[in-house]
């Protein structure tokens, strides 16, 4: 009897405990189980469980005319508590396979930061989500997470998605914390206010998204893009969407590609998607599909570069002769790491057979080198958003030397615009921009947007026009530019500059302003309007201008926040410049590089390599 009672002692406390979801214990070898729609929406009434892994084993239909279904006010899991649309719950932290799975008819109308996930900081992969229907009043809404702090792989929405601000057909933002989208896609119809697009609404610093793409309608009041509707470009690698069903010619990210080509093996091998066993495509029948959905198609072949001379090396560069290689470059985003170098002066008229009205920066996002070997771009016309010119982000490595770019017009609805670059990390040498550049934004310059680099012997000679920090050379300059000049006006509301808007100031850096001048006429109606500089140094500290000068008549402004104002006579005088250092040609005394030359009495100073005016 005693062995008796001590056996069902032992039993009682060891017995199963009762099965949670459809199986499985939440740890990574043994996730929960997600079978049912009980299970799905039990999921999200569970916030301790965030952090554990989970596993889909069947398709789930959330359809709200079935029974035990319903229209959703909030994300099903890591739903926004908070009315006032700033986010108060629990992220999910965990990991969610969708296992090849589908979760179909999604049904969501409410606040804010919607879609399955509401915020995500953990792992989504191999799940898609079909037929989404979601309408939300505030901020984040995306068919799968509102916000991303977390990775999702290999994952596709479908359907329609309105709401506020920062929505996305995937994802509605990426936030800084490193988090990313990878091989993911969505098809469905995108519409908001600010921040919309494709497949993502808003990219913060840090978050990425590679080899991923969207074909969905999408539309929006302000920062709207066929794939990405606003952020930082140089995060989005290898990326492309449908510019004519999307209705969208332009997005803070990717590369736009017709329904043709979109479809084209060879067009998406020219974007990263080659030699990638996660998607399969059946050539100009259909677009890109994951693997794991089984659909008809084989994996992407490798795109041979046979319309370029060269090897896009140092030692061999690829060689651009002709308006249509430019283009095509345009559209072939896996170049743009490599070595370039113009053969010949390329005009860019959307007038000529093949020339168009661009929706984005020429490229993107370049890290490579572009020599323009002393010839000249022109006609280069772009009606966009943000980060424009022929170039809209240089990133740390890249470099642009040599090469002009001549009657541009230059159109952007939001910030970082420039004649030849609108955001500089890289380095640019002898190089110039002449035409018309405008920005509704913020770092609006003549030649750069933005600087937060190197720029040296440059120059700009057109029109600019801003809201604030803008400037005939440089809108916002946190680098280093010197031996450079504008002559073109300048007009906006405050931080306005001659040649630049605001020289700022980090704790690692002085924005740093030497051997420079301009001479164009400066107009703000605000405040912090000179004729050289418009604002030097900021709530951080002083920037450091030196050596530099601006003509007091032709710029109608006496003074200015650095430089030193001289009249026209004075400044077509070749001893205002030597006395304060400036190397001049058949001159020694201030260094034998030969920066400098001058018509004196007839012109201001012209950079070296400069032909003499006709």
């Amino acid at each position: 009897m005693r062995t008796l009672f001590l056996t069902l002692i032992t039993c009682l406390f060891v017995l199963p405990a009762e099965a949670k979801y459809s199986g499985g214990t939440g740890e990574p070898n043994d996730p929960y189980q997600i079978a049912t729609a009980a299970d799905l929406i039990a999921v999200g009434e569970d916030p301790k469980d965030y952090d554990k892994h989970f596993i889909l084993t069947a398709d789930i239909d959330l359809d709200p005319n079935l029974p035990g279904r319903k229209v959703f006010d909030k994300a099903v899991i890591a739903p926004d508590t908070d009315p006032n649309d700033t986010y108060h719950g629990t992220p999910f932290a965990g990991v969610f396979n969708g296992n090849g799975h589908t979760i179909s008819h999604l049904t969501i109308a409410g606040g804010g930061y919607l879609g399955l996930f509401g915020r995500l900081e953990g792992q989504v992969k191999n799940l898609g989500l079909a037929d989404v229907n979601i309408t939300g009043s505030g901020s984040h809404i995306a068919g799968l997470v509102g916000r991303n702090r977390g990775t999702v792989t290999q994952c596709y929405s479908t359907g329609a998605l309105s709401g506020g601000l920062f929505v996305g057909g995937l994802v509605g933002s990426i936030s800084s914390n490193r988090g990313s989208i990878i091989a993911s896609y969505s098809s469905g119809s995108v519409s908001g206010k600010d921040f919309v697009g494709g497949l993502v609404g808003y990219i913060y610093y840090y978050g990425t998204v590679t080899q991923s793409y969207s074909i969905g309608a999408v539309s929006g009041d302000h920062s709207v893009g066929g794939l990405v509707g606003d952020g930082y470009p140089a995060r989005v690698t290898h990326c492309v969407w449908d510019t004519q069903t999307s209705g969208s010619s332009g997005s803070a990210g990717g590369v736009g590609l017709t329904t043709a080509e979109m479809m084209n093996p060879y067009m998406l091998g020219l974007n990263g998607f080659a030699n990638d066993p996660n998607w399969v495509l059946d050539g100009g029948r259909d677009y890109p599909r994951l693997a794991w959905q089984g659909t008809a198609g084989q994996v992407i072949p490798e795109s041979n570069i046979d319309w370029l001379v060269g090897g896009g090396t140092q030692e061999d560069p690829y060689r651009i002769d002709t308006a249509e290689q430019l283009v095509l470059l345009h559209k072939a985003s896996i170049l743009w790491d490599k070595h370039l170098v113009l053969g010949a002066d390329i005009d860019l008229d959307p007038n000529l057979p093949g020339g168009r009205v661009f929706g984005q920066s020429v490229f993107l996002t370049f890290t490579g080198v572009f020599d323009g070997n002393g010839h000249v771009i022109s006609h280069l016309m772009i009606k966009g958003g943000s980060y424009l010119g022929l170039f809209g982000w240089l990133e740390s490595r890249a470099e642009v030397k040599d090469l002009g770019v001549a009657d541009v017009n230059i159109t952007g609805s939001g910030s970082h615009v420039g004649g030849l670059v609108g955001y500089n990390y890289g380095s640019i040498a002898n190089s110039y921009s002449r035409g018309s550049v405008s920005g509704k934004g913020d770092g609006v310059g003549g030649l750069v947007g933005y600087n937060d680099a190197t720029m040296t012997h440059c120059h700009s000679t057109g029109t600019v026009t801003g809201k604030d920090y803008v400037g005939g050379l440089v809108g916002w300059s946190y680098g280093d530019v010197s031996q450079s000049y504008s002559t073109g006006a300048v007009s906006g509301d405050s931080y306005v500059g001659g040649l630049v808007g605001l020289n700022g100031y980090t704790r690692a850096y002085h924005g740093y302003i030497s051997n420079c001048y301009s001479t164009g006429m400066v107009i703000g109606t605000d405040w912090d309007v000179g004729g050289l500089v418009g604002r030097n140094g900021d709530i951080m500290g002083w920037g450091i201008v030196t050596h530099c000068f601006w003509d007091i008549q032709t710029s109608g402004q006496t003074w200015s926040d650095g430089g030193t104002g001289k009249t026209t006579a004075e400044m077509q005088t070749a001893s205002t410049f030597l006395n304060a250092g400036w190397d001049f040609v058949d001159e020694t005394s201030n260094g034998t590089e030969d920066i400098w030359w001058i018509l004196e009495g007839k012109d201001y100073p012209r950079l070296w390599w400069e032909a003499a005016p006709q």
